[in-house]
């Protein structure tokens, strides 16, 4: 037994079976498809295989005539999710969930990165001082580029003490 329901959205219409696709209920699934074909749809077609439990080999032509005419099929379980994998096989996947699934990615990876980075700057800021304030700032590494000629070292209490390139100790 086959049962055939047509639903017209604003969308999309739907076409949908519940029951069995085969034997003699394959004809019947077949004029149904042909009078609904003929009437101008707007927007997309959906077929709707979430109530089939079965589909024998000329059901199975029939939904690759339906989606051959521009009909997209859909179900639920895995014997159907299997057919309409047969069916539709070659077809790629749409570019708007590639990119989702790209962008998705990258932007994993850069948190993943973000937080190593923390990590390691975290690490290297811990410089723990062994005595006063002057051991202290020869514990530290500071690194004066070409172009600047002094820079300033927190001292503890006794304030800032200006730290000059090329002078000696």
């Amino acid at each position: 037994m086959l049962r055939i329901t047509v639903l017209n959205d604003a969308g999309a219409a739907t076409f949908k079976m519940e029951g069995k696709l085969a034997h003699e209920w394959v004809a019947e699934a077949e004029k149904a498809w042909a009078a609904f074909s003929n009437i101008p749809q707007e927007g997309r077609v959906v077929v709707d295989l979430c109530g089939v439990s079965f589909v024998d080999d000329t059901g199975c032509e029939l939904l690759a005539w339906m989606h051959s005419s521009g009909a997209k099929l859909v179900g639920t379980g895995p014997m159907t999710s299997a057919l309409i994998e047969e069916i539709c096989g070659g077809e790629r996947p749409p570019l708007r969930k590639w990119i989702q699934s790209a962008l998705s990615l990258f932007f994993l990876l850069l948190l993943i990165g973000s937080m190593a980075g923390n990590k390691s700057s975290s690490i290297r800021r811990q410089i723990l001082p062994s005595g006063d304030a002057p051991s202290a700032i020869e514990e530290r590494i500071v690194r004066i580029l070409p172009s600047v000629r002094s820079t300033s070292v927190l001292c503890g209490k006794s304030g800032v003490m200006p730290f000059r390139k090329g002078l000696s100790r």
